[in-house]
Parts: structure tokens; sequence; C-alpha cells
């Protein structure tokens, strides 16, 4: 018949995107060099291992003062967590090369393996290179001969089931030496061997960039303080640990370090502590999703401090991240805030509001109850301090009315209780109330008043205020639109700490709205945004990592993003990532795992996933073949505006598979599909002879 089911994803549009479908031992002892071989006791010990490997006393280039330091404390950190360990400190290039041979078998068939290194790293002509003690850095040739290619690592990981993590903690900035080895080039480059999509490297500096090494006297490396703690969260999960360290990593340099990832997670779940998830979420329902549900509980935190201006909040939510009871996929932007606030100057509106305020031993308790999930006993606490004129309790008891956690859904409640604190001056108040008149929400629908409303909030330093003032000019709700007025408003929230901001202006500068067309500028407020947690943002640099026409081409680091962003819940992400894992365009084809991804993006109403777990069902392509149901997928992507959906239901009706057979109904869904965009379904109807 010349017919096929459409799998293929059409053009991106605008912010949504394209639409789519046992363990051995190592034994070896090596001369003139300190190993150390721990081994957990219990059935951790053959399923998770790993190489640490720390050098600090080089023979012929610059020393380092903290690798050895940084090793033994990675060491006790994953004994800790039941890792078989073993450490190779100050290693000759030989004896490096041996060691990897012998993790190779040790790590063949475990559940995890790691290996950490701490020590000097070079990138020559694009290549990585880890220098072991003996090496040689008088020119190219003596340090690329005399070290070690990183990519090498990642065959010693090759037989590890879940977990497969080179973490580099390479490329160190020794204010006794030069910046760098290996000629004029700074940092290290992405790992671009053959298996840097299966093995997940963590480089302790983004490309271009040097670690900071610390100075002498200090205990650790950020990067190895900020890696142990996040490898030791209760319920840490592999998946959360890049951005915990991340945000950290920039926390503690101000901004001058970024931690970079690249690959993709086989067992995105895999938690590092043996004892599972903590006591507080273990209380879940049988079969839960104990990932989600601290997923979900992130989200409503979140939800209840973003418009704070008290520092405090922020802590809380971090110190929550900390004990294990939420994802924490917002601790970038929280740390960004506490920053913002606390360079206020006295006086100011934030800064003055909070520790005098009546009822707030109440709000705080409050507070760390609902961090908890205790929503009843946050509920009391706040009606109490509210009684006492407490703004911040009246918000969050806004917030309780408005998301129904702790209180019945209420539209007017809600209303009612932000417009009293923003009679308070409390700034979240002036913003929520101002948005309940702006739309119309439990109160009289006023875009103008709405509109005054967050706009002094903004006057008064809050930055998500700024941001909010920058959408309605943008949209002209309530205001004259003005893009330029945006652009500036957009710049001002980030410049006080607002994440959603930075891709609300990098988008400015994508589209050249308000401000001159600067692709590179767009990319790297994306980025900026994706490593604070933006999943909006980790989308658009997929997309960018894999069109290359901004940066370099990276089709892994695409699916890395896009990953990362599905983790956190983004359908678009998910979908990403199942196309290309369906198609094996840059990954290893796996059509079982796009299958999953696509069904993730479909459980959340995505058209795309829809469309793509659609496509494979009719085909049996990752999951069992059936018609029928592969028709009810088509027609839910095709209710949700999926074009290519709804030609390929004027496949099914045309061939009668999965329904019965009938022509006019595939006319009239080729037809549909014409009128929503789909070029394709012109050919259909030609085909046919009738007309479109």
């Amino acid at each position: 018949m010349g017919m096929a089911l459409s799998t293929r994803h059409g053009a991106r549009v605008g912010r949504k995107g394209r639409e789519g479908p046992r363990a051995g031992r190592w034994t070896a002892v090596f001369a003139a060099v300190a190993i150390n071989v721990t081994v957990a006791h219990g059935a951790w010990a053959a399923q998770r291992v790993a190489l640490i490997v720390g050098v600090s006393k080089y023979e012929k280039v610059p020393p380092l003062a903290n690798p050895a330091k940084d090793a033994k404390l990675v060491q006790a950190t994953l004994q800790k967590l039941g890792f078989q360990v073993t450490v190779l400190t100050d290693p000759t290039r030989i004896q490096l090369l041996e060691g990897l041979g012998a993790f190779e078998a040790a790590a063949k068939d475990s559940d995890a393996a790691v290996i950490y290194y701490a020590g000097h790293g070079a990138m020559i002509d694009g290549v990585n290179y880890l220098l072991p003690k003996d090496a040689v850095s008088s020119s190219k040739t003596t340090l690329t001969a005399s070290s070690l290619e990183s990519a090498s690592l990642g065959q010693a990981l090759s037989g590890a089931k879940s977990v497969r993590l080179i973490i580099l903690d390479a490329c160190r900035n020794n204010p006794t030496a030069t910046r760098s080895l290996g000629g004029n080039t700074r940092g290290l480059a992405r790992e671009t061997g053959p298996a840097s999509v299966s093995v997940v490297t963590l480089m302790a500096a983004a490309p271009g960039q040097v670690a900071q090494d610390g100075a002498a006297g200090s205990a650790n490396s950020p990067f190895a303080i900020a890696l142990t703690q996040g490898m030791t969260r209760p319920g840490a999960t592999v998946g959360e640990l890049p951005g915990y360290v991340q945000a950290e990593v920039e926390r503690m340099t101000e901004g001058e370090q970024t931690p970079d990832l690249q690959g993709i997670w086989r067992n995105v779940n895999w938690t590092f502590d043996p004892n599972g998830p903590p006591k507080t979420v273990v209380a879940a329902a049988p079969g839960a999703d104990l990932t989600k549900i601290r997923w979900e509980k992130d989200q409503v935190f979140w939800t209840s401090i973003k418009d704070s201006d008290d520092p405090a909040d922020f802590k809380a939510y971090m110190d929550a991240q900390d004990r294990g009871e939420i994802a924490g996929s917002f601790r970038k932007l929280a740390a960004n805030r506490i920053r913002a606030l606390e360079k206020l100057p006295p006086g100011s509106f934030q800064v003055a509001s909070r520790s005098a305020a009546p009822g707030q031993d109440l709000v705080v308790r409050a507070r760390d109850a609902f961090a908890r999930g205790d929503y009843a006993a946050a509920a009391r606490d706040w009606n109490t301090a509210a009684a006492q004129g407490n703004g911040a309790a009246m918000y969050n008891l806004g917030v309780m009315s408005l998301t129904g956690k702790g209180m019945p859904k209420n539209a007017e409640a809600a209303a009612k209780w932000f417009k009293a604190s923003a009679d308070t001056g409390h700034s979240g108040g002036m913003v929520n109330w101002g948005l309940c008149r702006l739309n119309g929400f439990g109160t009289a629908k006023d875009e103008k008043a709405g509109f005054d409303w967050i706009q002094k909030a903004a006057d008064r330093g809050s930055a998500n205020a700024m941001g909010m003032v920058a959408e309605a000019y943008l949209r002209g709700r309530g205001v004259t639109t003005d893009p330029r007025q945006a652009a500036g408003w957009l710049q001002k929230a980030v410049d006080a700490g607002d994440g959603p901001s930075i891709v609300q202006l990098a988008d400015l500068y994508d589209r050249g709205q308000g401000v001159g067309r600067d692709p590179r500028r767009s990319f790297n407020l994306y980025q900026r945004a994706a490593t604070a947690g933006d999943t909006d943002a980790m989308v658009h640099l997929g997309y960018a990592y894999e069109d290359g026409e901004v940066v370099q081409k990276d089709l892994v680091q695409a699916a890395t993003w896009y990953q990362r962003a599905a983790e956190a819940g983004n359908t678009e992400g998910m979908s990403s990532l199942a196309v290309m894992l369906e198609t094996g365009s840059g990954v290893p084809q796996d059509e079982a795992r796009a299958a999953e991804y696509y069904r993730q993006a479909a459980n959340a109403g995505d058209a795309r996933g829809y469309l793509g777990l659609g496509s494979m069902t009719a085909r049996g392509a990752g999951v069992r073949q059936n018609a029928a149901e592969a028709v009810r997928l088509f027609q839910q992507a095709a209710d949700r505006g999926s074009a290519l959906a709804m030609r390929n239901l004027g496949i099914m009706y045309e061939s009668g598979q999965g329904v019965k057979a009938d022509r006019k109904k595939a006319i009239e869904w080729y037809r549909k599909a014409l009128a929503a965009g789909d070029q394709d379904a012109r050919g259909e109807l030609d085909r046919l002879g009738v007309s479109s």
C-alpha cells in the first residue's frame, strides 16, 4: 500500500520541541605503591566495587596539596556505603595500568563500579590525559607518552550492571605551579570514547575550567567535599548526585567552578545508601515510587518558599534535602536566593522583615513540620502565628489552601490569605494576591490591580516578582506590551537570583525579542539555568547539542541533558531521550528503554509520549505488538494536537489495523493531519485520489 506509520519527529516548534515518537576480587599487590584494599562485610561486598587513585607527589611536575587527602575522604565514604575499595596512592604509569586491568576483573558483573581519580590532568588536541607520579611534561610528546588517556577508564567499568561511574577530580589549579599542564589549554574536554554513553563521567569542572585544589592547609578540595556529602545523604540516588554536587561546588567556589556530567545512567534510581531510603519516606504505601514521592514533596516545599524574603526558608529547604526528605531539585536556586538576600543592605525590606515578626518561632516550627510532611501540625502553627499578625504564616496558609496540602483546596480561602499577607508587607503575599487579581482566581478579576501588586513586590526586592513584571510586559497583562521593559526586568530578576527568569531571558535572546538576537548568549543562559535545576533549560541544551548550530554537535551530551530533564519530570526530556534510544542516534539503540520513556511521558499526558509509544506498540518494537492499543494511543496523541498521530490514525483506519477498515474515516484523519501542519498527509490524500 505504500503506507508507513510515522515514527519520525518533526521540526521543533517553540518551547515544546520535537514531536515523538558476580564480582571478582582484586588481589594483586604492586611494589613501591601504597595500596589499600578494604572489603566491606556482607552481601554488598560482591556488588559494589571502587578504585580510588590519588596522585599528589609528582616526580617531574609540580606537586598538588589535596589529592591524597581527597582520595582518603572518598575511600572512607565509599567504604561506609558498602563498597569494596582499592586505593592507589601516587602510582607510576605502569602501576596505574596494571591496577586498571585488575579492577576490570573486579568490576565484572558487579552491581556498581566507581573509579575516582584525583590529581593533575591535561587536555591535548581534544584528548584528556591523567598524570601518574612519573609523568613528564616537558613537551606534548613526553606528556602523552608518560600519561594515561582518561577514556581508557571506561573499559575497566564496562562489566558493571547498574552503575558505571568515573569521577575525574583533575586539572587542578595549583597556586604554586602553572595553572594547567600540557600547553595553553585550560581544563579537560568531555569524554568522547566508545564508552562515553554507557559510562557516566562526572568531572570536577566544566570543559575549559580548572578545578580548585585548595590551599596546602585546607582539608579537602571543594569538589571532594561536595561529592562525599552528596553520596552520604539519606537515600541519595545516582541521578540526584550530579545536581547536588554542581550546586554545592558553585556555592563553595562562588561560581568559579561548575562540575560537568556526561553519559546515560542505566539505573538512575540506584541508591548509594545500602540501608535504603530514609525512614520518613519508607512509610509510604507499599509499591509506591519512593523517588517520585520525594520529588513531589520537593515541588510542594519549593512552592511554599519560592516567594519568601527569608534566607532561613531556603536554608531549611537545603537542610531537608540533606536529610533525604526531598529531592532537592531547586538546591542551586535556593543557594542563589540566600546569596542575593544576604547581599541586600541593612534596612532593606527582606532583611528587616523577619526575625522580629510576631509568631516567628511558630512559623519556623511549622516550616519544619511541613518539610517532614506533617501538614496538620504545620497548619496548626501557621494559623496561630497568623492570628498574631505574621504575614509569612498567612502566605503559607494561602499556599496550603491553593495546593490542598494540610487543608481543603479552596480558591477563595487562598485569595483571602494572600490578601492578608500582602497587607502586612510580605512580598510573597503581594505576588500571589496580585496573581489572584490578575487572573480572577478566588476574587474579582482586575489585571491592572493585579499588576500593581506584583510591581509593588518587585520594587521592594522580590526576584520572583521582577520576573512576573517582565512576563506582564511581554503579554500585555495589566500594562502595555513592551519587550524592552520585559528584558530589563528579567535581567534584574536574574541578578537578584531568580532561576526561572534565566530561561525567560534566554528565550528573548534566542528570538531577538526586546534585545538583539544572540544565540551564544542564549545558550550560556540556558546552561546557567540548567545547572541550577531548570528542566526546560536542560531540554534546550539537549537540542543545542543535538543540532550543533551554536555549539559543537555532541549527541552524548544531548542525551545526558534529556535524561536529567526526564528524571526531574520533564516530559519533553522523556520523549526526546526516547527518540534517541529508539533510533540509536548517538546512543546504543534500546527499544525497550525507549518505550519506557515514551510511557512515562504518556502517563504525564504528553502527546509525543502517546505518539511514540503508539508507534512502537503498532510495530511491536520494545513492547508487545497490539494494534488496538496503538490506535488508542494515537487517539490520545491526536486529542492533544499531534498531527503525526492524526496521520497514523488515517493509516490504521485505511489498513484496518486495530480497527475496522474505514476509508471515509481514514480520509477524515488525513485531512485533519494536513490542517494541523503535517504536509506528508497531502501525499496520502493524493494517493487515494481525493482533494485535501
